[in-house]
């Protein structure tokens, strides 16, 4: 097989995974082969030492002053989430249902922080009835509600402020914040809130939240984006007579989701935050970065059969028992111009390199991994790997489209694989629907 040149950000996704580019692959030393004939494909794995390796990787750059938090959003499985408990992490949640995975994974509700823009007063409720850390208020009116809850249970509920800064956070592929904003508390508006939080017996200031987007390949961007925080956080403390004895200073690390991203600095984002902290510390203030994607991405892949091959016009198809309706981010879907994702075959064939178009089974031209993208000779039987594939699998894919099963998940521990969610059924597709 003539060897190719390989792209920077497939090479770093083979290596957390302890694999290389031309060999067949393989996760904490298990061939994926081995894995797909056993448990089927469709199927995610994800590996127990890499989401440890991230993590320690993390929190060595970061310093020991910095919470690293996990975000569920990014992969709300019990069993992820309990490695990197285990490991050192804490957690942040967007719904109850995260809130349930939390606990489950061994997280003590009052450890949590609720995080979103559209809490309901039922969520709300229930996070004060099992009591919850900290809550991410994000509007007054918000603000508001959890206070009426909180005082009909005479209970004391935490608050920290999620702050809109005036600047958006540059680099990040999807912005959260600047100018108008759904999420967080406009600056101008939080001298009012904090107001609104002193003269509220049943409401208590723990801190400050900030989070200006996510998949940001600038570390520099982001560590100014947190210097405004603590910037604007020490001139209300002057101005308001409070203390922020929480600073949340946000995430969304970049991590290469398809061919030539970009790698993130994190040495950089390492040095700059410690200076940072250095300058604005103190007793009993606590810190916090809250990443999803950058701690469980590398961790996992999403493993797909071969069923058809063909040739259309003058190019090379395969056909893929999964695709778009279990892995939506390797799809593109969201994205406005159509990159080749992170692929690699499960077990090269000698030969050279041809470009394939990959696609999955849906009846839509969305469904598409990568097009003419030079592989290794594939034929039908034969496995390829989504990488960088333990984010934003299930969590953000339309898994009801066309009613396919939905694919098993496997956690690899020290080369033990067991499965952490079953794989479903046809007859899944009649789950919750009335029959008569």
């Amino acid at each position: 097989m003539n060897p190719r040149p390989l792209d920077p950000a497939t090479d770093a996704a083979l290596r957390a995974l302890g694999a290389s580019a031309g060999a067949p692959l393989a996760v904490e030393g298990v061939p994926l082969e081995d894995l797909a004939n056993r448990f089927g494909t469709p199927l995610y794995v994800f590996s127990a030492q890499a989401l440890r390796d991230r993590l320690a990787a993390v929190q060595a750059a970061l310093g020991p002053r910095v919470e690293v938090l996990w975000s569920l959003k990014a992969n709300p499985s019990v069993a992820v989430t309990r490695t990197l408990r285990e490991a050192g992490a804490g957690a942040e949640i967007a719904s109850l249902g995260e809130l349930e995975v939390a606990v489950a994974a061994g997280h003590p509700p009052a450890s949590l922080r609720f995080a979103g823009p559209g809490k309901t007063d039922v969520e709300l409720d229930v996070a004060l009835s099992r009591g919850l850390g900290t809550f991410h208020v994000e509007s007054a009116a918000e603000l508001q509600s959890l206070a009426d809850l909180a005082s009909t249970r005479d209970v004391v509920a935490d608050v920290a402020l999620r702050v809109n800064l005036p600047h958006e956070l540059q680099g990040s592929r999807m912005r959260m914040g600047g100018r108008s904003s759904r999420f967080g508390i406009d600056a101008a508006q939080v001298p009012a809130a904090v107001r609104a939080i002193q003269a509220t017996p049943c409401l208590r200031l723990r801190g400050l939240h900030v989070y200006g987007g996510t998949q940001g390949f600038d570390a520099a961007a982001f560590v100014r984006h947190a210097r405004a925080l603590c910037e604007h956080a020490a001139a209300w403390e002057q101005d308001l007579g409070v203390r922020f004895d929480e600073l949340d200073l946000g995430g969304g690390f970049g991590v290469p989701a398809f061919r030539g991203d970009p790698c993130f600095d994190l040495d950089a984002a390492g040095e700059g935050l410690r200076a940072l902290i250095a300058a604005h510390d103190r007793d009993g203030r606590r810190w916090f970065v809250e990443l999803g994607r950058y701690l469980s991405a590398p961790a996992g892949v999403y493993v797909c059969r071969v069923v058809r091959t063909k040739t259309s016009g003058d190019r090379q198809h395969a056909a893929l028992d999964g695709g778009m309706h279990h892995a939506a981010a390797a799809a593109g879907l969201g994205t406005v111009v159509r990159r080749p994702a992170l692929v690699a075959a499960v077990s090269p064939r000698e030969g050279d390199s041809r470009p394939v178009t990959l696609g999955g089974p849906l009846c839509t031209p969305a469904d598409q991994l990568c097009e003419h993208l030079e592989l290794p000779p594939l034929e039908a039987g034969d496995l390829v790997a989504v990488l960088h594939a333990g984010a934003y699998g299930l969590t953000y894919s339309p898994t009801r489209f066309l009613s396919h099963p939905s694919p098993a998940e496997i956690l690899l521990e020290r080369g033990a694989a067991r499965v952490v969610r079953a794989r479903g059924r046809a007859s899944d597709a009649l789950r919750d629907q009335a029959l008569d």
